[in-house]
């Protein structure tokens, strides 16, 4: 049967961020959308596919059945990270789940999350609580994506562990959140320089329209503020620094060169 399974925008945006060679691991994979397409590609030689639905898992498992893949992946019932040997997979997926509960998913054995290389991350709210605790745990932002779902702009974050003592030095790209972490990590996890940072003037895809509503969203708030009996000026005046801010990385340039 011929390969036809095409991506949604969100979707392949995740699958973008595995580079040709890596071991991939799917947590949450409902359909297995993500790892049947990447190996079906030849992009990574071996996708785990996990769930904490067995129903998930049986869907995943006819979504690789129907196109004769299987060669190369594994399926697995279970929660969290636990289902995987540490360093067993180079990209860790997680993607369409809330921040907090991505978060409480890493943290719950970090030494063992901090086997594998890279998270590819993708929360559906929360994106404040989630970039705190990478920020935290020394995890370098690499890499940031915006994209359109529905009338969504859902947010893909790529980092990579911290480096451990005796492990060879090797290239890694850049940090984004390089010369921010300190001052970030002092902020409430609620903060807007945590749930939209100052590097998403370095993010790819549709940024324009992603601060456009953000913008969007605080000035209802602010509006909504206003109208209430019992006013709160301190709380008005934070959100009308929050909007300045939202405009000033509107105004930025960087955003139409990516």
């Amino acid at each position: 049967m011929e390969f036809r399974l095409k991506l949604s925008e969100r979707m392949q945006a995740i699958a973008d961020r595995v580079e040709p060679g890596e071991k991939v691991a799917d947590i949450g994979t409902d359909h297995g959308q993500i790892p049947v397409w990447l190996f079906s590609r030849g992009i990574t030689p071996k996708a785990i596919l996990s769930d904490i639905s067995a129903d998930s898992i049986r869907k995943a498992e006819m979504t690789a059945g129907a196109y004769q893949f299987g060669d190369g992946l594994s399926f697995r019932v279970g929660d969290g990270l636990k289902v995987l040997e540490p360093g067993e997979a180079d990209a860790v997926i997680i993607a369409g789940m809330g921040g907090k509960l991505i978060r409480d998913i890493l943290d719950a054995d970090i030494a063992h999350t901090l086997t594998f290389r890279k998270l590819i991350l993708q929360p559906r709210k929360g994106m404040g609580p989630l970039r705190k605790w990478l920020l935290e745990k020394g995890y370098s932002i690499i890499r940031e994506d915006v994209v359109l779902e529905g009338r969504f702009y859902p947010e893909i974050i790529t980092a990579t562990r911290p480096e451990h003592e005796g492990e060879p030095a090797a290239e890694r790209p850049g940090d984004l959140a390089e010369g921010y972490r300190e001052h970030l990590v002092g902020l409430n996890e609620q903060d807007i320089h945590l749930r939209v940072p100052p590097w998403m003037v370095n993010a790819s895809g549709r940024v324009r329209d992603y601060l456009n509503m953000r913008i969007w969203q605080e000035e209802t708030k602010l509006e909504s503020m206003r109208k209430a009996k019992d006013r709160d000026p301190e709380a008005e005046d934070k959100v009308l620094a929050d909007i300045a801010y939202l405009n000033g990385l509107k105004g930025d340039r960087r955003i139409d060169e990516i």
